[in-house]
């Protein structure tokens, strides 16, 4: 078969809205690309999706999040608080202002609240959060 010497580029949307790209640059055949096809046609199957869904939530959004469920459950807490904590579960050097961000993300999807006291901003998850989760 003929090779194709171009540089080949797919962008796309899968049904959860995330925006695909992948680029090939090289000698492709003609039966690579189909293969390739083959794939992304095939990856709009539920199961695949989900598994490629799955797969990316590992980041340290998430995995903070994950640790703030599981550790302050039933307890207020500082960004200090959760800052500690984060470092000492994922074994990473946080910055305060990135889990202080990640905290505003939270208050903002309605995971947390959050209210001023004399010592500072205090939070606790919202109950109907943790259930849902």
């Amino acid at each position: 078969m003929p090779l194709v010497s171009e540089k080949v580029k797919v962008e796309f949307k899968d049904a959860s809205g995330r925006k695909v790209k992948i680029e090939f640059s090289g000698c492709l055949t003609g039966e690579e690309l189909k293969q390739i096809y083959d794939v992304l046609h095939n990856s709009s199957d539920t199961s695949t999706s989900t598994e490629l869904c799955t797969e990316s939530k590992d980041t340290k959004y998430d995995r903070f999040q994950e640790i703030l469920l599981r550790q302050f459950a039933n307890i207020q807490f500082t960004s200090s608080d959760a800052l500690s904590v984060a470092r000492e579960d994922m074994g990473v050097q946080l910055k305060h202002a990135l889990v202080s961000t990640y905290l505003m993300r939270l208050v903002d999807k309605g995971l947390l609240e959050r209210r001023w006291t004399s010592s500072g901003w205090v939070y606790t998850l919202v109950k109907k959060a943790v259930v849902l989760q």
